[in-house]
């Protein structure tokens, strides 16, 4: 992860930004960004969320299919993620700019449903060693203007409850 370096100045402009509870986009300290939160608008998918939070831009699309459990856990469902980061979104994302965000953001999402305690994968399970549901979660960042992570989470929440 790269180093951010600010000069004197900017370290000024923030502080002074926080002391007067302003921010540059207008907002005070409290303001939350405008969010649009609409699900279901994948009609093929077994669930969907399509979240704009300010100028950032997710569509989540889950697939759900019945497969045989792994082996070290055949008595619960699975979740997978995978990550596209449109070479629209930002200009970094341009060639294969993006890979290594989508990596990270699914490593994330991965790490973070793995505990019972955000996601039970019990259920999903049909007969215990040979059939379980699998959901395939699908993210598409089309835009990037802020708070990516956060954008990501909440569109991935709500998907997976539409579903």
């Amino acid at each position: 992860m790269s180093t951010l370096v600010l000069s004197e100045s900017e370290k000024t402009f923030i502080l002074h930004g926080v002391e007067q509870n302003f921010r540059v986009d207008g907002r005070t300290r409290s303001d939350v960004r405008p969010m649009v939160l609409e699900t279901d608008i994948v009609s093929h998918a077994s669930g969907s969320c399509r979240l704009r939070l300010a100028n950032t831009d997710i569509l989540v699309g889950i697939k759900a299919e019945l497969e045989k459990p792994l082996p070290q856990h055949p008595d619960r469902g699975r979740i997978e993620f995978s990550v596209d980061c449109s070479a629209n979104a930002t200009p970094a994302f341009e060639g294969r700019g993006g890979d290594d965000l989508a990596a990270d953001i699914s490593r994330i999402l991965a790490s973070s449903y793995e505990s019972p305690e955000v996601l039970n994968l019990a259920p999903l399970c049909i007969l215990p060693g040979k059939t379980c549901w699998i959901l395939y979660v699908d993210i598409l960042v089309l835009e990037v203007g802020g708070n990516l992570y956060d954008a990501v989470s909440m569109a991935v929440k709500s998907a997976l409850y539409s579903t």
